[in-house]
């Protein structure tokens, strides 16, 4: 008896009294589960040890019409514990030796009274049997004190209440205690004669739950080693120190063999012990059904419940509510001043799994009505509806539909899908009303389950009425995402444009629905060569100005220049001139990852003029990242790294790429192809073959799409070289050219193949082969137009080529290169340049003086290392001062010290307004100084540091 000591205290008191001639009435009081029979138990024992006759009963509700049934209990333990007299009498004896008149009534076979023993109960006529216990209890009285006691008393049945109430009455004048029992709030404890018998009670015990300490104690008996606080502590919380519930689940610990440790919490959380089920069920039986109904109503609302709610859905009034309330917080499902059931306690989660499943399914749809009638939140009138069998009700779909609605908008497009995967369940919605759940579905899956996204559009476009709700579906669905081989999406696509074709769309929507049609035809259709021949003349036959108002003129344009880009038929100022007209007219928003604008920064940063698009994309993904989808942070996190490596931000795009990766896993249905390449060939650019390897094996059209499989090839290509097996990686990089060039794909940018195909010839000796290979990428790089991909074309060329005539190429890349924003690059070709054999001496001290400045500044440390042994012939070299500005620096700093303006500067030194501003904030650092204005001072120092 854990925390028990002063209540058994007072009843050992009153024992003393009753022994001394002071009887009394003992009352137990405490909510169920509080261990009231367990303390009678205790007291019972206490009263044998001072030589008390103990007569006990146990009053319950399947036995409450059951006549004196309780009194039956008591007279019926009278002879096992009291002892015949000397005259060999019974305790019954005085019903027929000397009781009253109406005890003798009852006669033995002869007609004389019966001297033996008290007859059966049957024998009794109704007039004895209400007499009977104040009759045992002035015979066994006489001869020792008594203990009566009866638990669950408000269970008791009238007859035995009424025999019950003389005896208490004249308990004072008896060696009599009776302790009852009784559990606060329940129903059958407002009758007349319960009421009657608590009344009269000289001393109450209140049982209280146990504390902290005690569940401790509990724990460490039971599994014989220490407790970890935190496990204490669940099980506190589950069992609200519930005597009962506690002994429950502690029972249940040892039999699962659970070690007490906090690492086994949440195990614990999900104990549900056996007995503690019945218990309750046992409890729940035994009310009226009012209770019932009302802890259902409370376990189905949860915290939504309120006085109104809950008296609407248990079907009763006001004043029935209130006592069912009663009940409920006496018996620790509710707490005091609340209305709802206790959170996260063992009783609350036993009562919801005890619900019958067909109460529960009625109560789950009328309290989604409800909630949603009286303005409650959509989801929490949907939640109702997800564990129902059947929905019940035309609003119960519109109900789940609004809730995937708020769903979306707070940024949990799971929570969406969810709601309206059950409203799919329903049998009723079919035809047109099916086909929106379907579609509504897609849209929102299509943030982190793609596959299944496509799939349920192609589901829907069948069920769909005309031509235009078709077409409307399939362009809901971004290019991006619409895998050709993936679920019929691409035939379906085909299916819709022939028959919008075929209708000759007359107005505007129609119109614009084609154009969107039509771009994802030339995205899907990019590697088949008949069709780039024929978007590129659709591309020309556009102008150079062509219309981008609206959302399909838009996304036409963007497929078209996706495939001259691929194809090298169009030039990277021609380009970017249109990309950069695409880009003002789109809002930053996660949703463009669904439209063709991620083509558009593919372009821009193959032509490395990313300026704008890195913050444009910054508003993008911070968008994203509120509204929960993970693809569209996936392939906005592979724009960035693209736009990243452009610059070249090493670091920051390899960090993009492993990000990105994370995000589309098999969830999601992985990566869009686009955005599988992208990532593939930042991961090849920032020395991480392995992880290009990883991200293009694990998509799954890495076999059978033409672009996925030459840069696969292209990785293996760079594995096997730094393994020193040239002629395998000559191979790999072979068969990747023949692959682009299968389909048509000339542009350097997607899959430079060709360089690195001329590095191993060069390896190998074989030398024509080695220049031809590296003409070739120079010519298209030279079409192309883009300074690092020509940049880096010559620096091929010029490690290939011999004599002086590589060292001329090399200088032309180093030229090229100072033009682009590119830093990494341009130290690439110095490093080249610097230390290819027929430099001039002087140039190259000076070439490798600048690439080693550089590589410090890009914090390449490894790389400046390599640098400085190169510079000092062999030998360990120290670091240059941070504060010396590298040549380029200079030029910009004294330009802007003289008042020019950042375009003035990029104009008269042939760079970007971009690269000026990378050598001023470079030059601001190194300066120590916070802006333009301290120049001047600051160059005055030599070498152009800082000046005192």
């Amino acid at each position: 008896m854990l925390e028990r000591e002063s209540e058994l205290a007072r009843a050992a008191s009153a024992l003393r009294r009753a022994a001394g001639g002071e009887g009394g009435l003992l009352v137990v009081r405490g909510p169920l589960g509080v261990g009231r029979s367990t303390f009678l138990e205790a007291v019972a024992g206490i009263a044998h040890s001072e030589g008390f006759l103990v007569l006990r009963a146990q009053a319950a509700a399947a036995e409450e019409n059951f006549t004196l049934g309780v009194v039956r209990q008591l007279t019926d333990s009278a002879p096992a514990t009291v002892p015949a007299d000397e005259d060999g009498r019974g305790p019954h004896a005085e019903y027929t030796a000397g009781g009253t008149p109406e005890d003798a009534a009852y006669t033995g076979d002869a007609g004389v009274p019966s001297a033996g023993p008290l007859p059966p109960w049957a024998g009794l006529v109704s007039q004895q049997a209400p007499r009977r216990p104040a009759s045992l209890l002035k015979y066994v009285a006489s001869d020792r004190p008594v203990v009566v006691m009866v638990d669950d008393v408000q269970w008791s049945d009238g007859e035995s209440l009424l025999a019950l109430l003389p005896c208490v009455a004249g308990r004072t004048r008896n060696r009599v205690l009776f302790v009852l029992s009784v559990l606060p709030g329940d129903v059958r404890g407002a009758r007349e004669y319960v009421r009657q018998l608590l009344d009269a009670a000289d001393h109450t015990v209140e049982l209280d739950t146990l504390g902290r300490d005690s569940v401790r104690l509990l724990l460490e008996e039971a599994c014989g080693t220490p407790v970890h606080g935190a496990f204490v502590d669940v099980l506190r919380q589950r069992s609200g120190g519930n005597p009962l519930l506690v002994k429950a689940l502690v029972d249940e610990v040892r039999y699962q063999a659970l070690a007490p440790v906090a690492a086994n919490c949440a195990a614990a959380a999900g104990l549900r012990p056996e007995r503690a089920r019945q218990r309750l069920a046992v409890f729940l039986r035994a009310q009226p059904d009012r209770v019932r109904r009302v802890a259902y109503a409370l376990a189905v609302l949860g915290d939504a419940a309120d006085r109104q709610l809950v008296t609407h859905l248990a079907e009763i009034d006001e004043q029935r509510r209130a006592e069912a309330m009663d009940v409920l917080r006496l018996t620790g499902l509710v707490a005091e001043h609340s209305d709802s059931l206790i959170p996260g306690t063992l009783l609350r989660d036993l009562l919801e799994e005890s619900m019958p499943a067909a109460e529960l399914t009625a109560m789950r749809g009328v309290a989604a009505e409800l909630l949603h009638r009286t303005g409650h939140p959509a989801e929490l009138a949907a939640e109702q509806l997800m564990s129902v069998a059947v929905l019940c009700g035309s609003g119960a779909v519109e109900i789940l539909r609004t809730a995937a609605d708020s769903a979306l908008r707070r940024g949990s497009p799971r929570d969406a899908a969810r709601y309206l995967r059950r409203a799919l369940l329903d049998t009723s919605a079919t035809g047109r009303d099916r086909a929106r759940l379907l579609i509504d579905l897609a849209m929102a899956e299509r943030s982190f389950a793609s596959a299944a996204s496509l799939r349920h559009v192609a589901e829907a476009v069948p069920l769909l009425e005309s031509v235009r709700e078709r077409a409307d579906a399939v362009t809901r669905l971004g290019p991006l995402l619409m895998d050709p081989a993936a679920f019929r999406i691409d035939s379906v696509r085909r299916d819709v444009a022939e028959e919008l074709g075929r209708a000759a769309p007359h107005d505007y929507i129609e119109r614009e629905l084609a154009l969107r049609l039509e771009a994802r035809e030339n995205v899907l259709a990019a590697q088949d060569p008949a069709h780039v021949r024929r978007a590129l003349r659709r591309f020309r036959a556009l102008g150079p100005s062509p219309s981008l108002r609206t959302t399909g003129e838009r996304e036409l344009v963007t497929s078209l220049m996706h495939i001259a880009f691929v194809a090298n038929a169009a030039s990277a100022d021609e380009l970017t001139l249109l990309c950069t007209r695409l880009l003002e007219q789109e809002t930053p928003a996660p949703e463009h990852v669904h439209s063709t604008v991620p083509l558009v920064v593919n372009i821009l940063a193959g032509a490395g003029r990313t300026e704008g698009a890195g913050g444009w994309l910054r508003e993008a993904h911070l968008l994203a990242q509120r509204r929960g989808g993970d693809v569209e942070q996936a392939v906005i996190r592979s724009e960035q790294a693209l736009v990243a490596l452009a610059d070249g931000q090493l670091v920051y795009a390899r960090q993009k790429v492993v990000q990105a990766d994370a995000l589309a896993g098999p969830d999601t249905g992985g990566l869009p192809t686009i955005c599988a390449a992208v990532l593939a060939i930042v991961a090849l650019h920032t020395e991480e073959p392995h992880l290009a390897e990883q991200i293009l094996v694990q998509h799954r059209l890495h076999a059978e799409n033409e672009h996925l499989a030459a840069l696969l090839h292209l990785a293996r290509g760079i594995l096997a070289a730094r393994r020193g097996e040239t002629r395998t990686a000559l191979v790999h990089f072979q068969t990747a050219g023949r692959r682009a060039e299968r389909i048509g794909w000339h542009n350097p940018v997607t899959v430079p193949w060709s360089s690195s195909a001329a590095l191993m010839h060069h390896r190998l000796g074989e030398h024509e082969e080695a220049v031809a290979a590296a003409l070739s990428e120079v010519e298209r790089s030279r079409a192309w137009g883009a300074p690092v991909r020509l940049g880096n074309a010559l620096v091929a060329l010029g490690k290939v080529s011999r004599g002086r005539e590589g060292v001329a190429f090399l200088e032309e890349a180093v030229e090229v290169l100072e033009k682009g924003p590119n830093e990494h690059e341009l130290c690439q070709a110095l490093y080249a340049l610097g230390t290819h054999g027929e430099t001039d001496p002087r140039r190259r001290a000076s070439v490798l003086e600048r690439a080693y400045m550089m590589a410090v500044d890009q914090g390449a440390s490894s790389f400046a290392e390599k640098i400085a042994r190169r510079k000092s012939g062999g030998t360990r070299a120290t670091s240059a001062p941070n504060g010396r500005l590298t040549p380029s620096e200079q030029k910009v700093a004294r330009l802007a010290a003289d008042g020019l303006s950042n375009a003035e500067i990029a104009a008269k030194l042939g760079t970007s307004s971009r690269m000026v501003e990378k050598h001023l904030t470079n030059s601001y650092r190194k300066l120590g100084i916070s802006g333009r204005p301290d120049l001047a001072r600051a160059l005055e120092a030599p070498d152009g540091t800082p000046g005192t």
